[in-house]
């Protein structure tokens, strides 16, 4: 695109979707989405990028990554312009439409953003993944979903799993899945009342349920490892530029378990966070 069909084409997304809201992508010719000063989420690209990075010792140019729920495309787009081969999922035609305009203006042929509710997300239609980008989505989904939607990351992850969400703070009510309790909280996403169309235009909630669950840091941590991750860990820096006391980055790792020859020490296994009330 030449500069002026992108000032025309951000200018026609502008006025039928509105004005970007947390997506501040550099486009050509010293062009933004926004503006040229950091904005929304720019300051996790740097931290999902440095965590990358770090626990994956190859270049990022090598990698297949998906970004889940992805917005308006700012960590997908952030990746393909490493290399990566990136796939972005999104549910929001307006989202869509903005991500869809930025690929196009910065030339990524090796990005792809689909409209589909991540609901739906599963290996046999997206195949697999070496980097699983869960950011700013897994909050806004309820019980059962959100328990099928983490198994469907499992299926697909061969590599890492960023999962980036806010959390319960006290573990308010159980739930159960597939045999095992876990802890934490509920949501209010919508009035009931709300229309479809409602709930839609609603950019900062679910696509349509009206409530979510959220998990306490624990049980997230026991479900991840549940589901087949062999390592969890809470990732404290890069430090985001806002810090809040209920969200975290937590890096899931699916490998290969490993026994211990210590007899005391394999008796052990299996051991998992006490969080709420007894099971």
């Amino acid at each position: 695109m030449t500069e002026d069909e992108i000032r025309a084409g951000r200018e026609a997304i502008v006025a039928e979707h509105g004005p970007w809201g947390s997506a501040n992508i550099a486009l050509p010719y010293g062009l933004f989405t926004i503006d040229n000063q950091p904005r929304g989420d720019n300051h996790r690209t740097l931290k999902f990028l440095q965590i990358v990075s770090d626990m994956l010792d190859r270049p990022l140019h090598s990698l297949r990554v998906v970004d889940l729920a992805c917005g308006e495309g700012l960590y997908a787009i952030e990746f393909a312009r490493h290399g990566a081969q990136v796939l972005g999922i999104e549910g929001r035609a307006a989202n869509f439409a903005k991500a869809d305009f930025a690929r196009a203006a910065l030339e990524l042929d090796n990005l792809r953003f689909v409209q589909d509710d991540v609901r739906a997300f599963s290996a046999e239609r997206y195949g697999q993944f070496d980097v699983v980008l869960c950011s700013g989505i897994l909050y806004h989904l309820d019980q059962p979903a959100c328990f099928h939607f983490l198994k469907a990351i499992r299926a697909v992850s061969t590599a890492l799993c960023i999962i980036d969400t806010r959390i319960a703070m006290q573990p308010e009510i159980a739930v159960a899945f597939e045999g095992r309790t876990y802890w934490g909280s509920i949501y209010r996403e919508h009035a009931d009342t709300d229309s479809p169309e409602t709930r839609l235009a609603n950019l900062g909630a679910s696509l349509d349920n009206p409530t979510s669950f959220w998990f306490t840091r624990l049980s997230l941590a026991n479900l991840l490892t549940d589901l087949g991750f062999t390592s969890v860990f809470d990732c404290l820096a890069p430090v985001p530029l806002n810090t809040r006391a209920d969200r975290v980055t937590l890096v899931a790792r699916p490998g290969r378990g490993q026994r211990p020859f210590n007899a005391v020490a394999a008796r052990l296994d299996g051991l998992r966070w006490p969080d709420g009330e007894p099971e």
